[in-house]
């Protein structure tokens, strides 16, 4: 079936004459005619009945007409969405966005690329750092949101901001009498070493960048603290905030954090301020469209510097 095909049997049936029908489509009763009786050849049934000289659809006619109606609906459809994926207008973003990092970032920067994206779907990844990069090995994931210690090669790599750590402390600890303020330090100070003995709540080295910093300043300044191994950041500053132990946390989150008691005191620690790069990720070599090249740019609108 083609267009055209449809086109004549659907006029045919609508006008109730041949005469009439051929008078719509702009050519001659004879050709209508020979037409018809070619295609219900080809077909090997016939499409009208003449009841009281008027064609009406016989049962295989109006079977014809139901399908090419649908056929043709479907094809008006994918056209019209064809032309909006071609203008970027609609489509599939895939998301790979560490768990701890998600609940912070996305709430800022979805409902900005859904006012210029109505028609997308979006795909979100609540991932691990190894999982995460084995989405965009493996293309799963057309962008990555996340932090690490070295870059991967594999990846091409776009800078959103530079995130401070900070160490995390209920507001009623007792070494707060112990916090100063130091020069080149964005936030007050505190000398890690008074924390001996204390709880630290640190998420899963293997799996959390900010783990592997935690564990590595520990092991830096030789303590030997009782840890508690977690893998949500919310958990940590929760149980933080309640006196229950000591965190680190990078300063992005810590600004959507919102505790039901008093938040955590966020202290700068260490000989100089602890930084690791905060960046979205593609595959090498992948060539962003409109709508990744937005979704990144909402990125650093709203958390870089």
């Amino acid at each position: 079936m083609d267009f055209r095909d449809f086109t004549f049997v659907q006029a045919i049936a609508q006008a109730g004459t041949l005469s009439k029908a051929a008078a719509q489509l702009f050519i001659s009763q004879p050709s209508l005619t020979k037409f018809l009786q070619k295609l219900e050849k080809e077909i090997g049934t016939p499409l009208f009945n003449r009841v009281n000289r008027r064609m009406v659809p016989t049962y295989a006619g109006q079977k014809f007409l139901d399908a090419g109606s649908q056929i043709f609906q479907i094809e008006s459809q994918l056209k019209n969405t064809l032309k909006q994926v071609a203008s970027h207008k609609a489509g599939t973003l895939n998301i790979a966005i560490t768990t701890n990092r998600g609940y912070y970032v996305l709430p800022k920067v979805l409902p900005s690329f859904k006012k210029l994206y109505p028609n997308y779907h979006i795909e979100i990844l609540d991932l691990s750092v190894p999982a995460l990069e084995n989405a965009l090995r493996n293309g799963v994931a057309d962008i990555g949101v996340y932090s690490q210690a070295e870059k991967n090669r594999e990846f091409q790599h776009y800078h959103i901001n530079t995130e401070e750590v900070v160490l995390c402390l209920a507001a009623d600890h007792p070494c707060k009498r112990f916090i100063i303020s130091k020069s080149g330090f964005k936030y007050p100070w505190i000398d890690l070493r008074l924390l001996q003995g204390e709880t630290f709540l640190i998420n899963d080295p293997l799996q959390w960048r900010i783990g592997q910093i935690a564990q590595r300043l520990l092991r830096e300044y030789q303590l030997q603290p009782s840890v508690m191994l977690l893998q949500s950041l919310d958990t940590c500053l929760a149980l933080a905030s309640r006196g229950l132990g000591c965190t680190f946390s990078f300063d992005i989150c810590i600004s959507c954090f919102h505790d039901f008691n008093a938040p955590p005191l966020y202290l700068s620690t260490g000989t100089e301020p602890i930084r690791s790069e905060f960046f979205a990720a593609t595959r090498k070599g992948h060539v962003l469209d409109q709508a990744q090249r937005d979704f990144i740019n909402i990125l650093k609108d709203q958390f870089g510097v």
